[in-house]
């Protein structure tokens, strides 16, 4: 299994006009939006998990209508929602 350094992924993968692509890549990582893996103190990722980064960074529109689709819609809150009881009580008084 080859394994890449954080150098090498970002030259294969992020735009040459990036300045700082190493660091992008390590925020990403350490925030767990994207899979990789550490030893020590140095980030390193598969030729799998490579591919999994440029998947989750395509422009691929039809695979996001998709999703939308499928997203379940939030019912309708009242304005009651996330008042104290005693505000509550107080708004129906009112109404």
């Amino acid at each position: 299994m080859r394994t890449f350094s954080l150098a090498e992924v970002a030259e294969q993968v992020l735009p040459a006009e990036w300045t700082d692509g190493e660091r992008w890549l390590a925020r990403r990582l350490n925030r767990g939006q994207i899979s990789g893996y550490r030893v020590g103190r140095i980030w390193r990722m598969t030729e799998a998990q490579v591919e999994d980064l440029i998947e989750r960074f395509t422009n691929n529109v039809g695979a996001r209508a998709t999703v939308r689709a499928e997203q379940v819609v939030a019912p309708a809150s009242s304005l009651a929602d996330g008042l104290s009881p005693r505000s509550r009580r107080r708004l129906s008084r009112v109404s």
